[in-house]
């Protein structure tokens, strides 16, 4: 059944039988009861008394009402339209046989042969609803009951599904309940329900847990399951069970009355869990499956297999804790009463052949245990009371030895009882603490494991906001103005100006509210213009507005009759052409009112005629003394009401700045229908496709100068390779055949003794005249022969050296060329892939202001839900001013708290991730949001908004957030993102409005021609100093 609030939704009572039926004297000579007239011998109370009784339970009433309308009521005489069909009417005292009158041959029962009373059907309609069987003797409880049924409030009760209406909710839980009989095992299901008939359990999910121990091991003929056959799964079917002994088949019915042939005791849950595994361990039986491959079986004797039940495993598709709960809950029932047994309702326990009459063994145990609970809950009830007080005082009679022996025992079992559950509590403790340790990360935030010892706690929010519980409402708006500021030709604003020019009360009104209204007003303009037609409201699309303007009375008694003298003329002149743009948009008042007057209605701007009289009409002033001329007069109704016409410019600022913001919201509201604005966001859906392909485009450029710039830097393994080169390099110049290589004194005694040693040989003929002959002559010729030979391999020792030495030269010079090629070459690449990076900085703010444009959609959630908001930079707001500085709008990063729907999902999913991983613990609502009020530090309210606008204040908001949270971590993907900018602009923010205590910094002063100023021409700041620069394409 759908529920509502978690509850389920309680069907209307069906009206009686004589809410329909009305008794009539029966007659034999007519057959038209209406026309016959009831004797005067039976009074109204004893025409009641024939009245046929009600059901027993709505089925049976419902089926007797939907006779009765169908003309097939037996037990009484009907009249139908279009029929005529005489019943016999049954005395009360009367036997009846299964409803019916016996047959002919049979026993008769006293029957009237002509009765005193018939029936008819009231003259009245009814109404009934076919899918609930609800049935109304009134339009005004049947039209109700639908517009109730039609609100999207309800719940599917098994998938969870919220907001729905009821008959899709319904048809939901239909849906799912087919898919749920359709998958669960069709041969577990008597089993299943067998253990459940007649058990006494509080809770539905300890019995599902009980069943599930008891059959998550045992298997039946005819399953399909998987096998696992050496380490591979393999879907079967079971073709036989084999028992471990054939006595367990000749096993006599359970306490509950029924029996299995196969697993005979499971389905006893009053048996102990130790004494079934002994008589029945599942362990011992033998599994016959055979193979199914595409769907078809193998037939083939041959590739039968034996198999025990370790080596079998359902699919948890079909069958899990999960679906056997859903499926136990669909099938059974109980009583209101207190330890009232689960009863499996009766067409299921019809179409499974399980037995409904509770045998008397049963029914006895049902008694004594329902009594020893009850005298269990009156002990200690009367224990907590202190009822009990006088029995304790009175003395005790001593216990006999064999009293004792059995307390002492009873005490030792108890103890072993206790000491048995506690380690069983403590085991299923250690597992579920596994299980979550085995949670992969990031994961359902709700799930991140916290510390009420060591609380983080989110910073303080700023709750304190403009225009209240309309804040909303404002931010919308001025959210609107900015993205679509090109279309409305209307420059970007800060959200502080726009609050100031609201809150602006003295003439005249202040530019910027000039230009809204103005630039909205020339939309709508210039939509008529084109040929369409008036755009309305959204509220009143495809029906026509309530508009009940003629019973509206104003301040003073003014009606629209008081108005309709001065409004009607601008109604029809203000859309003849745009509004001027010079004298700050003269004109824009008048305009106004005649738009409010053509297209507001009290149902889409409820104060929009008071806003029209507060705008042309003002109080009469009191006379100072009695004159003709200031006499009363009733020349005209609106001074009789103590009302004169006013200058419309003149009223704009004193209106309430809540009725300027809603004035503001219904324009905005108009103007996003038009074609300009329709277009502008085709054209950025154009635009936001090109921003796609140039951002791959150029994250494709720039992952190839990452490559390049990679190719450039030398690897670890050239790197050594290169050392090792030089330093053989080193050890050649150091000796080259054992000779010292270098420069100096050495290499200049070298070169004299070589010049001086092969210097051409003086004339012999000289020589022999001048030199004295010696003995020594041949010594002499082989000793110069030997030097000329040491000479000449010093030589060639020589030219080696020198080529070597030009060889290395010759590479160091490539080596330093290419040294200077790489460092260019990396230069050039690392200035490239810096304009590359500007370049997709520039696009990444184009995606966003385009993607602002078609839709708002938040940073991100946190951990609880709550949204966060970045609204700077959207649409035709640009990120970075003219003199390229960052530009802010609202310069604060806003929170929206959780609304009850979504808190009820991320509750749901952090359940559904425990339940998937096999934790019986869950997520309570209550523990939720006893951990909100620790960790947020003022919590805020369904839609409540909050922000920050400090920037130390978003980083400690930063350090709050936890990755390990799926929320959380997209969330502080996308703060670090565009964290420059947003704390950018937090900071320009406060350092224009002074904030921090200092003023923005002021441009060094330059020396400039001095120029004349007429006087007024400073230059105002703040909202009054905006300026429009987008007015006739200017910008």
């Amino acid at each position: 059944m759908p529920l509502l609030k978690r509850k389920p939704v309680h069907l209307t009572p069906l009206p009686s039988l004589s809410a329909v039926l009305q008794p009539i004297p029966a007659s034999s000579s007519t057959s038209d009861p209406s026309q016959t007239q009831a004797p005067a011998q039976l009074t109204h109370e004893q025409l009641q008394q024939f009245m046929p009784p009600d059901g027993k339970d709505d089925a049976e009433q419902l089926e007797k009402l939907l006779a009765v309308f169908r003309g097939e009521f037996t037990n009484g005489q009907t009249t139908v339209v279009g029929k005529k069909s005489k019943g016999k009417a049954v005395v009360p005292n009367s036997n009846m046989v299964n409803g019916e009158s016996p047959q002919d041959g049979e026993p008769s029962a006293t029957v009237q042969e002509d009765p005193a009373v018939a029936w008819r059907i009231h003259d009245r309609d009814c109404w009934y609803i076919p899918e609930t069987g609800e049935i109304f003797t009134d339009y005004e409880s049947y039209s109700t009951r639908k517009a109730f049924y039609d609100q999207q409030i309800f719940q599917c009760e098994v998938s969870g599904k919220s907001s729905m209406p009821y008959l899709d909710a319904l048809r939901s839980e239909q849906k799912e309940i087919r898919q749920l009989h359709t998958r669960f095992p069709k041969q577990l299901k008597k089993a299943v329900l067998s253990a459940v008939q007649f058990q006494i359990e509080g809770k539905l999910e300890n019995l599902a847990d009980k069943i599930f121990e008891r059959f998550h091991n045992r298997f039946f003929d005819d399953e399909r399951v998987f096998v696992d056959v050496q380490g591979d799964k393999y879907l079967a079917r079971i073709v036989k069970t084999v028992p471990p002994s054939p006595s367990l088949t000749l096993i006599p019915s359970t306490s509950n009355g029924l029996t299995l042939e196969t697993h005979p005791l499971a389905i006893d849950l009053n048996l102990p869990s130790e004494e079934v595994l002994e008589k029945d361990d599942p362990g011992q039986y033998i599994y016959i499956v055979k193979l199914v491959e595409d769907g078809v079986e193998d037939d083939s004797q041959e590739n039968a297999l034996q198999v025990t039940a370790d080596k079998i495993s359902r699919d948890r598709i079909n069958f899990s804790r999960t679906m056997l709960k859903r499926f136990i809950r669909d099938c059974v029932e109980r009583d209101a009463a207190v330890y009232s047994p689960w009863i499996v309702k009766p067409a299921v326990a019809c179409r499974w052949g399980i037995p409904m009459e509770m045998s008397e063994s049963t029914r006895l145990f049902i008694s004594s245990y329902r009594e020893r609970q009850m005298g269990k809950r009156k002990r200690e009830r009367e224990e907590r009371l202190g009822l009990n007080v006088e029995d304790e005082e009175m003395e005790e009679k001593p216990k006999t030895k064999k009293q004792m022996k059995e307390e002492e025992k009873r005490m030792r079992e108890e103890e072993k009882a206790k000491k048995k559950e506690e380690e069983r509590r403590l085991k299923e403790e250690e597992e579920e603490r596994k299980r979550k340790k085995q949670m992969k990360w990031p994961n359902e935030d709700l799930l991140v494991e916290w510390s009420e010892e060591d609380v983080k706690v989110r910073p303080q929010l700023i709750k304190t906001l403009p225009f209240g519980d309309q804040f909303e409402k404002f931010l919308n708006s001025w959210s609107f103005l900015n993205v679509m500021g090109t279309p409305l030709n209307l420059s970007p604003f800060t959200i502080d100006d726009f609050e100031q020019s609201l809150y602006h009360n003295t003439s005249p009104s202040p530019p910027l509210i000039a230009e809204i209204h103005a630039c909205l007003l020339s939309v709508l303009i210039a939509d008529a213009a084109s040929g369409h037609s008036a755009v309305r409201p959204i509220s009143a699309t495809g029906r026509q507005p309530e508009d009940d303007r003629d019973y509206w009375e104003g301040e003073k008694g003014a009606t629209t009759e008081t108005l309709s003298p001065v409004v009607e003329k601008l109604a029809q002149s203000w859309k003849d052409s745009e509004i001027p743009l010079r004298d700050n948009r003269r004109g824009w008042e008048a305009a106004l009112v005649g738009c409010l007057w053509e297209r507001a209605s009290l149902e889409s701007l409820p104060n929009f005629l008071d806003n029209i009289l507060h705008l042309t009409f003002e109080p009469k002033p009191a006379p100072t003394r009695p004159t003709w001329s200031t006499g009363p007069s009733s020349s005209t109704s609106s001074s009789g009401l103590g009302l004169v016409p006013a200058k419309i410019p003149n009223r704009y600022p004193t209106l309430h700045h809540l009725h300027k913001l809603d004035i503001i919201a219904f324009l905005i509201e108009l103007v996003g229908q038009t074609e300009r604005v329709r277009g502008f966001m085709e054209e950025s859906i154009a635009a936001l496709t090109e921003v796609r392909k140039e951002q791959v485009d150029v994250k494709r450029e720039v992952r190839r100068v990452q490559a390049e710039r990679e190719g450039l830097e030398p690897k670890t393994e050239d790197v050594d390779a290169g050392e090792g080169e030089a330093a053989m390099d080193v050890d050649v110049d150091v000796k080259v055949n054992g000779h010292i290589n270098g420069g100096g004194e050495g290499e200049d005694e070298l070169e004299d003794e070589l010049d001086t040693e092969m210097r051409p040989p003086e004339d012999d003929t000289y020589s022999a005249l001048s030199s004295p002959p010696s003995t020594d002559q041949g010594h002499h010729t082989q000793t110069a022969a030997s030097r000329r030979r040491a000479m000449a391999e010093k030589a060639r020792e020589r030219a080696a050296e020198e080529a070597m030495h030009r060889e290395r030269a010759i590479k160091e010079r490539e080596e330093v060329r290419l040294s200077k090629y790489n460092a260019s070459e990396k230069k050039r690449l690392l200035e490239e892939e810096e304009v590359l990076a500007a370049k997709l900085k520039k696009l990444d703010y184009e995606f966003r202001s385009h993607i602002w444009t078609l839709r708002s959609k938040p940073l991100g959630l946190d951990r609880f839900g709550n949204k966060v908001w970045w609204l700077d930079a959207q649409g035709s707001a640009p990120m970075l001013a003219p003199d390229g500085k960052l530009a802010y709008g609202t310069g604060r990063l806003y929170i929206q708290g959780i609304d009850e729907p979504e808190e009820t999902y991320y509750l749901s999913a952090a359940n559904a991730v425990l339940e998937g991983m096999g934790v019986k613990e869950e997520v309570k609502s209550e523990d939720v949001e006893k951990r909100r009020k620790m960790e947020e530090g003022g919590k805020l309210g369904r839609g409540e908004w909050g922000c920050y606008d400090d920037v130390e204040q978003v980083r400690e908001f930063m350090r709050w957030l936890n990755p390990k949270g799926i929320r959380e971590k997209d969330l502080l993907k996308a703060l670090t993102f565009w964290q420059p900018e947003l704390l950018g602009g937090i900071a320009r923010r406060r350092q224009v409005m002074g904030l921090d205590g200092q003023s923005e910094p002021e441009e060094p002063a330059r020396r400039t021609r001095p120029t004349r100023r007429a006087a007024g021409d400073d230059e105002e700041k703040g909202y009054i100093g905006w300026r429009n620069r987008r007015t006739g394409g200017k910008e």
